[in-house]
């Protein structure tokens, strides 16, 4: 059974205690159906049931796909985006879907799909480092800065997102930055992700500074500050950096589950 949502707020109360199973995987759900007002071919939410299997999308521009549940689902999905003739292209989801996906879609909706990124979701309960005092909060001033830092971080992660300057803004108490002779030279951010846990996101640290130990002073004293709230410190580290994996892990973060981008050949 497919249920074709009419916008995103119908799709959260109906979908709200499944999404709860796993909050950190689904996360990026509640923001985006938060931007959904009104569905089409373009943005669209689907609930797709086989028996006691469940697999749910949602599409909101500029993001990729997003799906949650059980890849047994899955075929079915991608053949009702296909007859209805929604847009798909690049989506995000957990590592045994994204398999799956690669296995089912060249001749499912005739397009051949790659891993373009492996992510594992880490998670931090512990205290381990004292917090440095060279790890400073931003100004509105550093707003510029921190959108140029911002590019140059997408790139480097291989995603086709662009930043927002005006998010940026709104956000500059959220960065924490290390600052050396006037110039940013890393940084960081943090946003709440659920009700019990706070992500740590776009760490960055330019590259003639890179093996000063920045990127670990920021991240620590950020884990350090979401501790301290009684909350759960968070992050997503590419599976092709060991050295980050080993950076986060050497701080007190386990991995949770992995999840992927996958995007057309």
């Amino acid at each position: 059974m497919i249920k074709d949502y009419l916008n995103g707020k119908s799709f959260i109360e109906d979908n709200s205690a499944f999404l709860d199973l796993n909050k950190y995987m689904s996360s990026f759900f509640y923001i985006d159906s938060k931007l959904l007002n009104e569905t089409n071919k373009t943005n669209y939410a689907i609930k797709v049931n086989i028996d006691d299997k469940t697999l749910l999308a949602i599409k909101v521009e500029p993001y990729n796909l997003l799906l949650y549940g059980d890849k047994e689902c899955l075929e079915e999905l991608l053949l009702f985006i296909k007859e209805n003739d929604y847009e798909i292209d690049g989506i995000m989801c957990s590592i045994d879907i994204g398999d799956y996906l690669i296995s089912k879609s060249t001749y499912l909706i005739n397009k051949e799909y790659y891993k373009s990124i492996g992510m594992d979701f880490m998670e931090a309960r512990d205290f381990l480092e004292e917090s440095s005092s060279i790890v400073t909060i931003p100004s509105l001033s550093d707003v510029d800065a921190i959108y140029d830092l911002s590019i140059n971080f997408l790139k480097d992660c291989g995603l086709l997102d662009k930043p927002n300057k005006d998010k940026i803004k709104n956000n500059i108490s959220n960065y924490r930055i290390i600052r050396i002779n006037d110039e940013i030279v890393s940084m960081a951010s943090l946003s709440k992700e659920t009700d019990n846990s706070y992500k740590i996101s776009h760490v960055y640290t330019k590259p003639q500074y890179r093996g000063s130990g920045f990127a670990r002073k920021i991240v620590n004293n950020i884990k350090n500050e979401i501790l301290k709230m009684g909350k759960y410190a968070t992050l997503n580290v590419d599976q092709k950096n060991p050295i980050s994996n080993h950076l986060y892990e050497s701080l007190g973060f386990k991995k949770v589950f992995s999840q992927g981008i996958y995007l057309v050949k």
